[in-house]
């Protein structure tokens, strides 16, 4: 007998079709809505106990046979339609937020529902949900990715360009440029590429990894000069013991271990020729995290999660690899509340007075690492600190605490170490002022930027009255660790200010009344560029370590002055070429120069990754639209079509230079071609950002919130233009020389919005197009 397997074919399956399916019985549900949904146990009382706990009593409903169709699955609520490949047009982001629609198939589904069933009332998680959703903070990538990005996120200025939208957007203006850039990220990734270590994952294998002791000790010896005295971590008197412990082979811990190596790997990346080593180093220590040794909790192995979200910080800033970190602070959130550190080390019986402060740094540490992820990745910053009572540190040595401590002090050192633990505790307070209101500005309902700015206000003021003057803007360092500490302090109180105002201006239509909030968002932007350009000047490798630390903030400071400048321009439908003197010309100039350093600057760092790379893209075309954006064209169209045709040739001429670059690093020749550009309007002649102390009586007049007030503030007086323009210039109205500096000052000291006074009208234009 031959067997057929007539069931299986396929004209028994249309037949079976044809015949219809019984539909299979449904259980009948005797909890509660919210508890289904929740899959939690109810107690089928109304309301139920859950429902009264959540504070949601009012919503506790019960389904009955009738309207048990009412209440749709959320599987079919996020059930996509297999016929349709593409996005609905209705489903684009808008001004106010992501929306989503849904349009339910025609034919019927699978429990044999019809679409005239289908429900029209929102059931309550509906409600809740539309409730929720985020508005005007919320901002997508690119057209090819559906990655959300929030305010925070450096790109998100440029969804209101139109040339830097397109070429993300992959328009066909870019289509050459896309095809090049891909092949550009291939080679990027294969270059940078770092393979699995061969080693096995105990102590012996990760010993093999540690380089030679007396390499090991000047790797160390720089990693606490540098990242050590920004984030509190390790020890250095502890860890210098477990050093000589382990080479002497009295200490065979793999956690221990693995401080050292990423201890070392951070102090890698400052070296062209090493990175790569240190880079493997990590790979290595990551791969040991879920091994045994690492899943009891202890202070140890936080150091070691610690370490590694300082290295993958440091890896995000050159490659595409930002949102690797989720997973690794996810982990360390779920240690660190396992062991108890964001509880008062008080409550806990037997912790020695080290151990206490080890714990609260610990903490401080964490904070601190998970709100700059939050801000930089544009996401919702996920720990509640109004959950935690860890009080801050106390500004104390733990050498004081260390009961193994040899009792040898250095002044020098004891000096440092001081002003390093003042720094972390600052800089602790100053997270405790940004991380509530950057959860805020994420919430589901977010406050109004007043309300957010008036927050901002009074948490800056209480932080700048306690803090150290040797933290404050303006105080003379002793070494440039010291500078960067303070930039540290001042950069992200500024960042956060351009944050909350861009929230107010991104998405909006131009309107006159936001003029005052654009030129306060360009004196953010300004400092922000001349804080970073002042640190890159310093040394080699001050700049490396500034660029890890700031090149978002710098990177959002450069596209949001580009926006800020395209929206002046759209507001006073004017072209302003003939009036050099006026507000808008200045700022292109001064926007030109900034860009102009940062793609120098960018021009050596584009070979470390795809994020690299990108960075410097952007700034050719920026500089290669700002410096035509008041080019002299009656026609918009033609204008609009000559500045995409520009862009697209900058943006294909730094590709292939880019590219031509990797090839021959790939070739162990390593020289870094500079990418020339020619921008028509360029200037030889270097301006740099003057700083003055800003005195209280000025500040209403600056329209810089008064916290700031000992911040280092940008003002655009008569000196700050460029060496070539008239002395005499049009300065709040008035005409003024170099020598009316002073009065200048007493007024503000800040260009006023000049540009709408009136001009000749051959140059007026009406109607004019957002072109940047």
């Amino acid at each position: 007998m031959t067997l057929t397997f007539s069931h299986m074919s396929a004209d028994s399956f249309i037949e079976q079709q044809l015949k219809g399916r019984k539909r299979p019985r449904v259980r009948e549900a005797v909890s509660c809505w919210q508890c289904r949904t929740r899959k939690t146990r109810c107690d089928r009382e109304s309301p139920c106990g859950q429902c009264k706990h959540r504070g949601v009593a009012t919503e506790c409903i019960y389904s009955t046979p009738k309207d048990r169709q009412d209440v749709p699955r959320s599987r079919s609520r996020l059930r996509v339609p297999s016929s349709s490949s593409a996005p609905s047009p209705s489903a684009q982001l808008s001004p106010e937020g992501p929306t989503q629609t849904h349009t339910p198939p025609d034919s019927c589904s699978s429990r044999g529902e019809t679409p005239e069933s289908t429900p029209t009332t929102p059931s309550p998680a509906e409600k809740q949900n539309v409730a929720r959703a985020p508005r005007g903070n919320a901002y997508k990538g690119t057209a090819f990715k559906t990655r959300v990005m929030g305010l925070s996120h450096w790109l998100a200025p440029c969804n209101e360009m139109t040339v830097l939208k397109a070429m993300l957007d992959h328009s066909p203006e870019f289509h050459t440029s896309r095809k090049a850039f891909a092949e550009l990220k291939a080679q990027l990734r294969t270059y940078n590429n770092v393979s699995e270590p061969s080693v096995g994952r105990d102590s012996a294998s990760l010993r093999s990894l540690l380089p030679e002791r007396q390499e090991c000790e000047a790797w160390i010896a720089k990693y606490f000069q540098t990242y050590g005295r920004l984030y509190g971590i390790l020890d250095q008197p502890a860890f210098n013991r477990d050093l000589e412990r382990i080479y002497s082979g009295s200490l065979d811990h793999p956690v221990h271990i693995c401080k050292i190596l990423l201890a070392v790997s951070i102090a890698m990346q400052s070296s062209e020729q090493e990175r790569h080593r240190g880079r493997r180093l990590a790979r290595a220590v990551e791969n040991c995290i879920y091994t045994p040794k690492f899943q009891k909790p202890c202070c140890g192995v936080v150091q070691v999660l610690l370490l590694l979200a300082v290295m993958k910080s440091i890896l995000a800033s050159e490659t595409d690899k930002m949102y690797d970190l989720l997973p690794l602070h996810g982990l360390i959130r779920d240690i660190t509340t396992s062991m108890g550190l964001h509880r008062d080390p008080a409550l806990f019986v037997e912790v020695t007075p080290y151990f206490a402060e080890l714990r609260k740094r610990l903490w401080w540490c964490f904070v601190r690492l998970n709100l700059e992820y939050s801000i930089r990745s544009g996401t919702q910053f996920s720990l509640r600190l109004e959950e935690s009572d860890c009080p801050l540190p106390l500004p104390i040595s733990l050498r004081t605490l260390d009961r193994e401590s040899d009792g040898t002090t250095d002044s020098d050192l004891e000096r440092t170490a001081e002003n390093d633990i003042k720094f972390s505790v600052a800089a602790a307070k100053l997270a405790q002022v940004i991380g509530p209101l950057h959860q805020a500005l994420y919430s589901p309902q977010p406050p109004s930027t007043n309300e957010i700015q008036a927050r901002l206000r009074a948490g800056f003021g209480k932080f700048l009255t306690e803090l150290p003057p040797a933290l404050r803007s303006g105080a003379k360092p002793t070494d440039p660790i010291e500078e960067l500490q303070q930039s540290l302090i001042s950069i992200p109180m500024t960042s956060f200010l351009s944050i909350t105002g861009l929230g107010s201006t991104l998405g909006t239509s131009p309107d006159a009344s936001q003029r005052s909030q654009l030129l306060e968002l360009w004196d953010n932007a300004a400092s922000i560029l001349h804080q970073f350009r002042s640190l890159c000047q310093i040394s080699s490798d001050m700049s490396n370590t500034a660029c890890q630390l700031f090149w978002t903030d710098a990177a959002r400071s450069a596209m949001a002055s580009c926006w800020i400048l395209g929206r002046l321009r759209q507001l006073d439908n004017i072209r302003i070429l003939f009036h050099p003197q006026r507000t808008g010309c200045v700022f292109r100039e001064l926007l030109i120069k900034s860009l102009v350093f940062l793609q120098d600057l960018w021009q050596t760092r584009y070979h470390l990754g795809v994020v690299a790379a990108k960075f410097n893209l952007l700034l050719a075309v920026s500089i290669n639209v700002t410096s035509n954006l008041y080019a002299d064209d009656v026609n918009t169209d033609t204008s609009r079509q000559r500045l995409f045709d520009g862009a697209a040739t900058a943006a294909q001429g730094l590709i292939a230079s880019m590219l031509h670059g990797v090839q021959l690093r790939q070739q162990q020749q390593f020289s870094v071609p500079l990418i020339t550009l020619d921008p028509p309007t360029l200037m030889s002649a270097s301006v740099e950002y003057p700083t003055w102390e800003v005195s209280d009586t000025g500040i209403e007049l600056l329209g810089v919130p008064d916290p700031l007030s000992r911040a280092s503030t940008p003002l655009l007086g008569p000196d700050f233009l460029p060496f070539d323009y008239p002395t005499n210039v049009d300065f709040a109205g008035v005409m003024y020389t170099n020598n009316d500096f002073d009065f200048a000052m007493e007024t503000g000291g800040m260009f006023q919005d000049n540009m709408t006074m009136g001009l000749p009208p051959f140059v007026e234009q009406q109607g004019m197009v957002p072109l940047w």
